[in-house]
């Protein structure tokens, strides 16, 4: 049983793109510079972040009890280092990559065994063209063919205008949202900036390194997204522009 938001990944990454005329892609392609940068989300807190889980799996287990069956196994334990999220963004200059790993804690319906699930999608952008896929922890991949691609100039307009607050953190430059676009769900966000504006990924959309989040629904549940590695300007083979396990 995978998360709503897995769920719906794939839809959300290649609805990224727009069906514009091919040529506004490649124009975009043509002034790219390489770069590879990975991100990471996590909660601010393991506790908060189980929470709910533990509500679910103490519920289950009064359940089991009542029915006189066995007590289930114990809930499961996060590593301390657990991320909900882990994005991958290359750019050969040509053409893109953008690969989603998420990660969820998921009840089985019988037992109440729990266990941690991920979900892999990509989206390659090359050519004028979309096309990704899906692929579930248990093997099953869902395979997005080809479709076209286009970007909106207008939205990187409204975007530079955006982030306009500029930053140096680690030794990365970012901008980030302004104060007034702050509050509410998100608290604070950041993009990569090089000299040339924003850096962007394969659907147009600015790179966040940094944010500060409330997650809906949560109970005022924090989420973090981090840089973890971040290399501009170096060379990146069109090859590696390609989905994971396809040869």
């Amino acid at each position: 049983m995978m998360s709503g938001r897995a769920v719906a990944s794939v839809g959300a990454v290649l609805g990224m793109f727009a069906a514009l005329p091919a040529c506004d892609r490649q124009t975009v392609d043509a002034a790219a510079q390489p770069y590879e940068i990975v991100t990471q989300m996590r909660p601010e807190s393991l506790e908060a972040y189980m929470k709910v889980f533990r509500l679910a799996y103490d519920m289950c287990a009064r359940v089991q009890a009542i029915q006189h069956l066995p007590p289930p196994p114990p809930l499961v334990v996060l590593p301390a280092d657990f991320v909900t999220k882990r994005s991958t963004y290359l750019s050969s200059g040509s053409g893109y990559l953008i690969r989603h790993e998420e990660f969820n804690v998921v009840m089985e319906e019988a037992g109440c065994k729990t266990r941690l699930d991920s979900v892999i999608t990509e989206a390659v952008v090359r050519g004028g063209e979309v096309y990704g896929q899906r692929r579930e922890m248990g093997g099953d991949t869902e395979v997005i063919p080809p479709a076209p691609s286009g970007w909106d100039p207008s939205k990187a307009a409204s975007d530079e205008a955006s982030y306009a607050e500029k930053r140096t953190v680690g030794g990365i430059g970012m901008r980030c949202l302004s104060a007034y676009l702050r509050g509410g769900i998100t608290l604070d966000k950041c993009a990569a900036n090089t000299n040339a504006g924003l850096l962007r990924d394969g659907a147009g959309d600015p790179i966040v390194l940094y944010a500060y989040e409330l997650v809906p629904g949560r109970d005022k549940m924090v989420v973090l997204t981090e840089p973890v590695s971040v290399q501009i300007g170096k060379p990146v083979s069109p090859e590696r522009i390609a989905l994971s396990g396809v040869k």
